[in-house]
């Protein structure tokens, strides 16, 4: 975790732990997502490997990240932070990321085609988050 800034009391640095947890936590069920969209195991998408299956089915996760959560800070919520994602996804380097989303983003604005499949990966990839969020209040109101 990034050092607290200062001019938090204790209740309000324990209250941004535990939105940047749940953050976490929301990232790591993305990652899930995609790993489960994609029919390959989480491992391999942490894994070192630099096939291209892999490598799309990862830039799609990263971009998920990015585009689906906020970052919690003292003043303002920040776009989830690409070291985050990174650390998610195997330890890559924040540029290595950054290329990722870019990468799904030009592709999404590209053709029409590849636009209608990852849209189609993004909505399921929202779905089962939406159920797994369902799931759990479910659970919790019984």
């Amino acid at each position: 975790m990034q050092p607290m800034p200062d001019g938090l009391d204790e209740g309000q640095r324990a209250a941004l732990r535990r939105l940047q947890h749940a953050q976490l936590a929301e990232a790591r069920r993305i990652r899930q997502a995609v790993a489960d969209g994609y029919g390959v195991p989480v491992a391999q998408l942490r894994a070192p490997g630099r096939t291209r299956e892999v490598s799309e089915d990862r830039q799609v996760a990263m971009h998920a990240m990015r585009a689906r959560l906020l970052w919690p800070l003292a003043t303002r919520n920040a776009p989830f932070p690409f070291e985050r994602i990174g650390a998610l996804l195997g330890e890559r380097d924040h540029s290595t990321i950054m290329h990722g989303v870019a990468a799904i983003a030009a592709r999404l604005s590209g053709d029409a085609v590849t636009d209608r499949c990852l849209r189609y990966t993004a909505r399921a990839i929202n779905a089962a988050l939406d159920a797994t969020y369902e799931g759990a209040v479910a659970r919790h109101a019984a």
